[in-house]
Order: C-alpha cells, then sequence, then structure tokens
C-alpha cells in the first residue's frame, strides 16, 4: 500500500543523504590534502587535540542533547575513516 505522506517524507531523505554524499566526498578530498601536508611536515596522522576539539565543537553545536551521542559516533566514524585515507 502507497503512502503519499511517507514517500514525500523519504523523498526528502534522499535529498539530504545526496548532500551528505557530496559533503563527505568533499570533506574526504580535503583530508587527502591534509594528509599530504603532514606527511611533508612529518606530522602524526593522528592529532587527538583537534579530534577532541572538533567533538567538543559538536557538543557546543547540536542543540537536541538527545541528539549528540549519535551525531558524535558519526563524527567519530568520519575522523576514523579520515585517518585511513591520510
Amino acid at each position: 500500500m502507497e503512502n503519499p505522506q511517507l514517500n514525500a517524507l523519504r523523498d526528502q531523505i534522499n535529498a539530504v543523504d545526496e548532500k551528505l554524499v557530496q559533503l563527505l566526498e568533499q570533506r574526504f578530498a580535503i583530508v587527502k590534502e591534509v594528509g599530504v601536508v603532514k606527511q611533508a611536515a612529518k606530522l602524526p596522522i593522528r592529532d587527538e587535540k583537534r579530534e577532541q576539539a572538533v567533538l567538543d565543537w559538536l557538543k557546543a553545536k547540536v542543540d537536541d542533547e538527545a541528539l549528540q551521542p549519535a551525531i558524535q559516533a558519526i563524527f567519530q566514524t568520519i575522523m576514523d575513516e579520515a585517518k585511513k585515507l591520510e
């Protein structure tokens, strides 16, 4: 059974997902450049201060406290995958 309201909401989710994919591709392209700079400067891939700063920024940025753990987990995964690309 088709549900027009549900389909419309799913279309909205798909549009957001499309943007997320584009932004992640852009972010990972920048991450690769960061890796080149770090390698040239003989800097370690992992920067714990930077990671903590990102997580602290997220905590301040996310208004809905109930969403904070999920969003932080997603960003932790993004940062973990980024380290693999660096």
